[in-house]
């Protein structure tokens, strides 16, 4: 674990981001670093990882922590939320992992390799299991915290040719169902998010604290006939994390789905 940290200590709790990349994941742990997070942000590149940290901490003058996790080995995630836990209390955690080495092209049925298979759904679901248990005994005991897990299309769809995908993202939709009837009850807020469109990169400028949320404005070059596809801006994004965790408990959001205004559904 590296500390990547400003001087000045969080009076909040931990906010765990878990899987954290060049883009929705490094908004989030941004977002909650703004509003005043320790953040721990974890992934499997520790060099990069530890970039991110660095930039997180000395623009949003906060504490962030780069700690390597492998969401597909159980050890690995034990250790890893170890050094989280040693920070203090975890409030909230955001799942996001994702399985770098999955192509993004469909793949015919019989192609898929059972190894490559098994992979996906120990990142997709079994990581997110594993993480959970880590973080929800102290929150029962608090009687408060927030679970987020990212999904996407393929968490309510199945696709021709993203079975490995498809598979993964189911299970991981059951698991914040399960969670949210359990221990909504106790205090914990359980959501799960559903990405119904491609996240591109942050657009240049402010960052997240110091502009308004909008969706949609970022356009790839690489549109199909005469539409061009839209992207969604992470930082836009990350700001419906954070108020999925602010919510009044008398009205706590299960699920939600989130996609550019001009693509009204992508599969």
């Amino acid at each position: 674990m590296r500390n990547m940290a400003s001087s000045g200590a969080s009076a909040r709790g931990i906010a765990a981001i878990v899987g954290v990349g060049p883009k929705l994941g490094r908004s989030i742990a941004r977002k909650f670093a703004h509003e005043g997070y320790t953040v721990a942000i974890l992934a499997r590149d520790l060099e990069r990882l530890s970039t991110f940290a660095d930039e997180i901490a000395r623009e949003e003058k906060a504490q962030v922590f780069a700690i390597r996790i492998d969401c597909s080995d159980s050890k690995s995630v034990k250790e890893a939320f170890e050094g989280v836990l040693s920070l203090g209390f975890v409030e909230v955690l955001v799942y996001n992992a994702y399985q770098p080495a999955m192509s993004w092209n469909p793949i015919s049925f019989t192609d898929i390799r059972i190894d490559s298979f098994e992979k996906s759904l120990a990142v997709s679901s079994v990581g997110a299991f594993h993480c959970a248990q880590q973080v929800l005994p102290g929150m029962v005991e608090r009687g408060k915290g927030t679970i987020l897990f990212t999904g996407c299309s393929a968490s309510l769809n199945g696709i021709a040719g993203f079975s490995e995908l498809c598979c993964g993202k189911f299970a991981l939709r059951a698991l914040s169902q399960c969670l949210a009837r359990e221990f909504q009850p106790l205090g914990v807020h359980v959501a799960h998010v559903v990405i119904d469109g491609v996240v591109g990169p942050p657009r240049p400028g402010p960052s997240t604290s110091q502009r308004p949320a909008l969706v949609g404005e970022l356009h790839s070059s690489g549109g199909t006939g005469d539409y061009a596809i839209s992207l969604m801006d992470p930082d836009a994004l990350a700001q419906t994390y954070w108020y999925l965790h602010i919510q009044e408990r008398a009205a706590w959001t299960q699920e939600i789905d989130l996609r550019p205004s001009n693509n009204p559904r992508t599969f």
